[in-house]
């Protein structure tokens, strides 16, 4: 069982928010050992309208917290359906029953031990791998993928990837290759590495956000790294996602089937 779980948390991003930071220390533990990650957020994301549980797979909640000045953070998962991991009392329970009255929605009572913090994150990805596991819509019969990296071994490998689960796929070398390819190939996706010459992802996501041609085309963001800032100004520009190098095929395709899926 430990290694079902494994399998399922593994480079999974999880958003956790209302904790204490001894408690929030506890959960990401927790999660690294099963090759998860945590990440403390606030209740108001750096930019606003952004939504502060897009870059996430999923999220604990601390179901005890009351806000004086702003949401509690019960109060604003109940208004997404994220999936999530709520921790709190009984009382809690019996209290915010309406927001955790869902499918996509577990309950973890204290005190807890770590394997009930990974049995029931295990469970709302469960949810979500469900849901990812449905093929990807298509557009007029067509499943184009734009690859942009100026890395060779990338492309080889992601293109690889791609036309194993039969999607088309395009290449480009650079951010200007990749704008042109998009006008002229129409394609149903583009996977934006951030790091590429003559015209970054960054630039390039502006670019296509831009264009009445392409603005309407999602875009996943490839990086190496990960730190917030860089998160936050691809939402802000318009990425629907963002994959960290080295990734796992799996994880690659889950989150393509994600965002080309049609909005409930």
């Amino acid at each position: 069982m430990e290694q079902i779980i494994q399998q399922s948390l593994a480079g999974r991003r999880f958003a956790l928010m209302g904790f204490e930071p001894s408690e929030g220390d506890t959960i990401t533990s927790a999660l690294g050992s099963m090759g998860g990650m945590g990440r403390v957020v606030r209740a108001a994301p750096a930019i606003p309208g952004l939504n502060c549980f897009s870059p996430f797979d999923a999220c604990f909640i601390n179901a005890s917290v009351s806000a004086a000045d702003e949401p509690a953070p019960i109060e604003i998962l109940a208004r997404t359906r994220k999936p999530a991991v709520i921790v709190g009392s009984f009382e809690d329970l019996i209290k915010r029953f309406p927001a955790i009255a869902d499918i996509n929605r577990e309950f973890v009572l204290r005190p807890y031990k770590q394997g009930d913090l990974l049995l029931r994150a295990f469970r709302v990805l469960r949810f979500v791998e469900s849901v990812e596991a449905i093929e990807a819509p298509v557009r007029d019969g067509a499943r184009r993928v734009l690859v942009a990296d100026d890395d060779a071994a990338t492309c080889v490998l992601i293109s690889t990837i791609l036309k194993h689960f039969k999607f088309a796929c395009e290449v480009a070398r650079n951010g200007e290759e990749a704008i042109e390819l998009a006008r002229k190939k129409k394609p149903e996706l583009v996977l934006l590495d951030i790091q590429m010459p003559r015209m970054d992802g960054f630039q390039a996501l502006t670019a296509l956000r831009s264009d009445m041609a392409t603005r309407n085309t999602p875009v996943i963001l490839i990086t190496q790294r990960q730190e917030e800032a860089d998160v936050v100004k691809g939402f802000s520009l318009g990425a629907a996602d963002y994959v960290t190098k080295p990734f796992r095929s799996g994880e690659l395709m889950a989150r393509i089937n994600r965002v080309l899926r049609e909005p409930e």
